[in-house]
């Protein structure tokens, strides 16, 4: 039941007549407007003593609390918090005659009261200053009694100015906090609120805008509670004069402020029906600006509902203010309406975003609401998932099960972003449910070939997108967007000469081009710039971008993410720098895109704390981040295995209400990532991908491959095959383009083959790619060569030097060349297998040619093929070449560095490897053995200091390869202490971080907003290589199989918790216990324990020295001395590394114990 309270402050500033007779000719008129929403004496005035009584935070509240006043007093002013009133004294204070009529309000009696002696004058008020003060403000100078007005003046000056520029600040930010106190500093001095009603609504009305944009801080209760009774309080002194203004829309903008304040102070009940009557009481000559105004106190209220009470009941108010959907579901109004209806929209559409599982939301509402309503309310939820970036495939498979209707308009939008999300199957469905015709006249629908030449270009079909771009043409329909489109669809397919003439025919170069209907703009120039940027041609890039600047079209961000998204796909850091370099130049900000090309480039190069502070850079800049920026910084976390990184990201991801925090199957393809690259077993991986039905989501093919991989790393080889036929079924009989077969899926299935030795089967994938037209690239040929550069297989290397010289045959097409992440990259990716294998056979003189004709087929030296070199040369001891190429390793990690540092704007000068260690990790080691093994110790020491002082993370493997080289150095005291202090102390502060609490709903997606690091615990190191590597996977996978056999319910809690596995996971797989010892560094220390037992001391490795000689040269007194000083460090040995000593001890008796296991032999 509605309390009189709402009701009657829509009548009490008002003439003695009722509102609606002011706002309707007709009582029928206005009873239709409200008979359902209000009671019969909505508009009748109640006595504020007995006989109704408020309820709940409508209550009455007590006289004192706001205190009364009339017409013909002078209101005092509380301040921002509600102190006592009667601040000071003005001798201007306006009064008014008496009303002819009075209406009281229960506990709001200064807006109808006809009293006079409710409330004390503020002249009152001032003369009951302390006596003290009286006489100190005496005993002031002459001067400063004459200084005090002028100050006042300009104070007042400045007041007022700022008065002024909020009235007209419109949508300009402001600072509500300063605004108010200029605005409650006047009203204390003057007695009454500022300047004419008109001037103070309108002041109140712009700061309110600012609060709820969210000028004064986030939109939390206590805000809304604050500004609720400023502006309630504010409106009650402004409202005494408000009756005499003759003009209907002064009133009207009065009573949907003090809606507003009610909406804010939390007292929705009233609010909302009351919002119902003020809306529908429209005078028809005024009906726009009244329009306007409600909007704005529309745009409050969601706010505040969804503040008190979630964004669910701000759905079901839209639900039940029906006649709010014009203004959000169909096309906004064109005229003055269409800022606020526009704004209305862009605040209601994230609200929206916020109900938790909008299919379940609406199948609720299926049996309570007409098909009308329902309609309304599926309208509403598929436009906020499109607004905020999510994919509405879900919820349009719902409604199609359920016969729901959806109006046009909302059926283009929504069939449009499936087809941007790749649904192009469901968007095509969706779109057939409407005629390319309208009913009965058959006259051509526009948007619908629109609709469906997006589709068409979406995908690349040009056959498609000629048939509607020619039915457009024909009707003389084309728009600027529609041209756009086509070219897209041309751009799409890769076909750049196509879009340049398709982009001539529509945009004739002559003189009459002024007065032509189409004239290209920005998006059709980025259209051109973007189809050669597919295709990777720089020089049709650079032409088209010189045509842009003659054409006097600025570049925006978005020309600059697609040059970009161009070089990162080629791998050419160096250009994106100077892309970026030139947009600060011409002060192009990042957009979201663009960040997120940043982001996914720094994953590709394995650095998660570089992709994390450009996040941060990005949230700083004012960038509010989406779905697809939040997956990239995931991606990076899972491409470095930072599992924590992971878990945290995806948690981020599944809390609702978190910026970019939207389940999607992008979201569920960078998990499953993480768990086909952690080894987790193949029931692990498919109970996560049986999930999809649960959460509505539609496996993609990146899905299946993902499946199909973690199939192949277990071993079963029929399950993958099985999968993959299931993905051609779907394809083809099922026509989910989608699920098309993939080059990367068919090359997961070939190297699982080629891995287990069946190289027929490997034959069968590689031909049936050929048949489907399906061209394979150089990951494909990679795989090919790693799998027959094995010495043991069959043919030895001649196989795979034999493919090799094939596929780099002059004058032989080399299509691999260009599909796959630049030239550069690929012609890496097909050398590496053979350079690797011929590095690991010490066949140096093929590693130097291989490595020269890599070159000569231009290619550029990298940190890969030098480390084969290094390798080569340290495994036959030439340790002159180790130290020639170990200057260019170094300065290529140096560069790296230096280029991630810049991507992630930390500058040019970062170019140390500050926190860096896989780029370096594997060379370092090899560099490290080959010094010490040649008896420099000396070299070893200083590398080791110089990377140090670099800030290098140094990983387990360097550790352990430090310990060898102390050993070999005759340090074997300082090898003890490595693994006691260094090792054993990472492992046992790994272990202490894995079994920390997970954060179910992290406030933010990054690590770096960590708590920092328990006191005495070491810097924390990089996490290590994931598994890349298909036979380390297989290794994995058949470990975490046996450990997890006696976790039956982790497929459970997985079912519920994507992420627990994983969490698991990370704690028990034996691969992510790195920080250990190694067996051959737990061996070599067990000899020199042997070693010093004996009573010898670890002697230096020293180059062309005979150690059996020099031992048998010495006397009975150096035998002596060296025994007591093998004595002596044995004992301190003993003394300070107990735990090492006991570890190699276990070691040991395992060792021991497993020989004798073995079976003896017949």
């Amino acid at each position: 039941m509605l309390e009189p309270l709402a009701a009657t402050v829509l009548n009490s500033v008002l003439p003695t007549r009722p509102l609606a007779a002011h706002f309707f000719t007709s009582k029928s008129a206005f009873g239709m407007a409200v008979r359902t929403a209000l009671p019969h004496d909505f508009f009748t005035p109640h006595p504020s003593g007995t006989g109704v009584k408020a309820k709940g935070k409508g209550r009455a509240q007590p006289e004192h609390e706001h205190g009364t006043c009339s017409r013909s007093s002078t209101g005092t002013v509380p301040d921002s918090v509600g102190a006592p009133y009667g601040l000071a004294a003005s001798s201007s204070a306006k009064t008014f005659p008496p009303r002819h009529r009075s209406r009281r309000i229960p506990g709001y009696k200064c807006i109808s009261s006809g009293s006079t002696s409710h409330i004390p004058s503020l002249r009152t008020w001032s003369r009951q200053v302390h006596v003290a003060q009286r006489r100190h403000a005496s005993s002031r100078t002459a001067t400063a009694t004459a200084e005090v007005p002028r100050r006042d003046e300009a104070r007042q000056d400045v007041r007022m100015q700022t008065f002024h520029d909020v009235i007209q600040s419109h949508n300009d930010a402001i600072h509500p906090e300063e605004a108010w106190e200029a605005f409650h500093s006047m009203w204390v001095e003057n007695g009454e609120p500022p300047g004419p009603q008109t001037a103070a609504l309108a002041f109140l009305e712009r700061v309110i805008e600012s609060v709820m944009r969210g000028d004064d801080g986030p939109l939390s209760r206590d805000l809304l509670q604050r500004w609720g009774r400023r502006l309630e309080t504010a409106l009650i002194h402004i409202g005494p004069g408000i009756q005499d203004v003759p003009i209907n829309r002064v009133r009207y903008r009065w009573n949907a402020l003090f809606l507003q304040a009610m909406a804010l102070r939390g007292r929705l009940n009233e609010a909302e029906q009351a919002y119902a009557a003020l809306f529908h009481c429209t005078d028809p000559a005024q009906k726009t600006l009244q329009r306007t105004t409600m909007l704005q106190a529309y745009t409050v209220l969601l706010q505040a509902v969804r503040a008190y009470r979630g964004s669910r009941a701000v759905l079901d108010l839209l639900a039940e203010h029906a006649w709010l959907n014009k203004y959000l579901i169909k096309s906004p109004p064109a005229g003055p309406l269409t800022a606020h209806a526009t704004r209305l929209f862009e605040v209601a559409m994230p609200i929206l975003s916020g109900v938790t599982d909008p299919v379940r939301c609406l199948d609720e509402s299926l049996r309570v609401f007409s098909k009308d309503r329902l309609s309304a309310i599926a309208s509403l939820l598929l436009l906020s998932i499109v607004h905020t970036g999510g994919n509405p495939l879900a919820l349009v498979e719902y409604l199609q099960e359920h016969s729901v209707p959806l109006p046009d308009r909302i059926v283009y939008i929504a069939a449009k972003k499936l087809a941007k999300t790749k649904s192009h199957d469901a968007a095509s469905r969706l779109l057939g449910t409407l005629s390319p015709e309208l009913p009965h006249t058959k006259r051509l629908r526009p948007d619908w070939h629109a609709t469906a030449l997006v589709l068409a270009s979406r995908q690349g079909n040009t056959d498609e997108a000629d048939k509607y771009f020619n039915i457009l043409s024909k009707a003389r329909c084309i728009t600027p967007t529609d041209a756009a489109t086509y070219l897209q669809a041309y751009a799409v397919a890769g076909k750049p000469q196509r879009v340049v003439e398709i982009f001539d025919e529509l945009f004739p170069q002559s003189h009459h081009s002024q007065s032509r209907r189409l004239r290209p703009n920005i998006v059709h120039y980025t259209i051109v710039i973007f189809a050669h940027a597919q295709v990777g041609d720089i020089d049709g890039v650079n032409l088209w971008l010189g045509k842009l600047s003659h054409a006097g079209i600025r570049p925006d961000s978005h020309v600059y993410s697609i040059i970009l998204q161009t070089f990162a796909s080629r791998g050419d850091v160096e250009s994106m720098i100077s892309t970026l370099e030139q947009m600060r130049e011409v002060g192009v900000s990042p957009s979201p895109v663009i960040y997120t090309t940043l982001i996914s480039i720094l994953a590709e190069r394995r650095d998660p704390m570089a992709a994390e502070r450009v996040y941060k850079r990005a949230i700083d800049s004012g960038v509010v981040p989406d779905r697809i920026m939040v997956t990239a910084v995931m991606n990076a976390h899972v491409e470095a295995g930072s599992w924590q990184g992971v878990i945290r990201t995806f948690d981020y991801l599944n809390t609702p209400g978190r910026p970019g925090a939207i389940f999607s199957i992008e979201v569920f393809n960078t998990l499953m990532k993480a768990y086909v690259l952690i080894g987790a077993p193949f029931r692990v991986v498919a109970n996560l991908f049986r999930q999809l039905q649960k959460v509505k989501l539609r496996p993609d093919a990146r899905t299946f491959s993902l499946l199909i991989q973690s199939a192949c790393d277990n071993g079963f080889m029929e399950i993958a095959e099985d999968l993959y036929n299931e993905m051609e079924r779907l394809a083809t009989e099922e026509n989910q383009t989608a699920l098309s077969p993939t080059v990367y899926a068919m090359t997961i299935l070939m190297n699982g083959y080629l891995r287990l030795g069946r190289r027929l089967k490997a034959k069968g994938v590689l031909d049936r790619m050929k048949e489907r037209g399906v061209q394979p690239t150089a990951v494909t040929y990679g795989a090919i060569l790693k799998a027959y550069s094995d010495p043991a297989a069959p043919g030895g290397t001649k196989v795979a030097e034999n493919l090799l010289q094939s596929l780099m045959k002059p004058g032989s097409p080399r299509p691999w060349l260009q599909l796959e992440r630049g030239r550069m990259l690929s012609l890496e990716t097909i050398y590496q297998p053979l350079l690797s294998a011929y590095s690991k056979q010490e066949l140096v003189y093929d590693v130097e040619r291989l490595h020269q004709e890599l070159m000569e087929a231009g290619g550029e030296p990298t940190l890969g093929t030098l480390t084969a070199l290094l390798d080569a040369h340290r495994r036959t001891s030439n340790i002159e070449a180790v130290r020639t190429i170990w200057p260019d390793i170094y300065r290529l990690a140096h560069e790296y560095m230096r280029l991630n540092a810049m991507l992630s704007s930390e500058g040019a000068e970062a170019s140390k490897l500050q926190g860096h260690g896989v780029i370096l990790c594997v060379p370092l080691s090899i560099y490290v053995d080959a010094l010490s093994a040649a008896g420099e110790h000396a070299e070893v020491a200083r590398v080791w200091k110089t990377l140090k002082d670099e800030g290098l993370s140094f990983d387990s493997h360097n550790w352990n390869h430090l310990v060898t080289a102390l050993v070999r150095a005759g340090e074997p005291h300082r090898a003890f202490d490595i693994v006691e202090n260094v090792i054993l102390k990472y492992q046992a502060q790994a272990r202490r971080q894995r079994g920390r609490d997970r954060d179910p709903q992290p406030s933010s997606p990054l690590t770096l907003d960590l708590p920092p690091p328990e006191e005495g615990d070491l810097p924390p190191p990089r996490p290590e290589a994931p598994l890349h590597s298909a036979a380390r996977r297989a290794f994995a996978t058949e470990r975490s199989t046996k450990r997890l056999q006696n976790l039956p319910a982790l497929e459970e809690k997985g079912s519920q918790d994507f992420a627990h596995p994983l969490h698991m996971l990370q704690q028990l797989s034996p691969l992510w216990n790195t920080w250990r010892p190694h067996g051959a560094t737990l061996v070599l220390l067990g000899r020199v324990l042997d070693h010093l037992r004996s009573g010898k001391v670890v002697q230096p490795v020293r180059p062309n020295s005979d150690v059996a000689f020099e031992q048998a040269a010495l006397d009975e007194e150096e035998i002596r001395r060296r025994t007591e000083a093998a004595g002596l460090v044995l004992g301190r040995i003993y003394d300070a590394f107990p735990r090492t000593v006991q570890l190699i001890r276990e070691y040991e008796l395992m060792k021991h114990s497993s020989q004798r296991k073995l079976p003896a032999e017949d």
